[in-house]
């Protein structure tokens, strides 16, 4: 079966924006998908020379808030350029439901509902009863949920995500990897697709 790495940040709005699309190829191809969420501003960016939004020059903020609309209304994804728990205080806590979903068998789903709550619902998501009502949602049972986000276990993976992001070359979400080539950002999606159709 192919399989395809794929990094991201729970706070990505690029990895939002292309989030649907990723999962009809995934389903389309019958890809198994190894995803992978990292820590991208506190791992990836400190270890590959990247600038925390805020830390930006003005015209790249700009410019920014330009593509996530350009691409949002391009491909009719509903989605707010500048919301109001940006960026969020805790990431973490997200990031850590979301691969203790993963862990449990959850594929895609999770993420994109946290990538949701930010992006297009407004809603906190370092605010542990918004993750609640997202395990609500996809019938996780939340308390046991919350104790393996809090494992060592989790924190591991977590931690290792990122080792595994500085490694394979990822400086940027989303990012995916087949075949050993990397595809990073959501206009990227069309050319990974060109890839695994040949």
């Amino acid at each position: 079966m192919k399989q395809i790495k794929y990094y991201y940040s729970v706070a990505s709005p690029f990895a939002y924006l292309a989030i649907d699309r990723f999962s009809d190829l995934v389903k389309k191809y019958k890809i198994q998908v190894i995803e992978k969420p990292v820590d991208l501003v506190g791992k990836i960016f400190t270890q590959t020379g990247g600038v925390p939004v805020p830390q930006r020059h003005i015209s790249r903020q700009k410019y920014r808030l330009l593509e996530i609309s350009r691409f949002g209304q391009k491909h009719k994804v509903k989605i707010n350029v500048q919301p109001k728990f940006f960026p969020p205080k805790d990431p973490h806590l997200a990031a850590l439901f979301t691969i203790s979903a993963i862990h449990k068998g959850n594929s895609l789903t999770f993420g994109k509902k946290i990538l949701e709550l930010l992006w297009s619902k407004e809603k906190d998501i370092s605010e542990i009863n918004n993750i609640r009502d997202v395990c609500s949602e996809l019938n996780f049972n939340f308390d046991e949920l919350h104790e393996l986000s809090k494992s060592e276990k989790i924190k591991s993976i977590y931690n290792q995500n990122c080792l595994d992001a500085v490694s394979d070359g990822v400086f940027g979400a989303p990012t995916y990897i087949y075949n050993n080539e990397m595809f990073w950002g959501q206009d990227r999606v069309d050319l990974l697709e060109e890839a695994i159709a040949k």
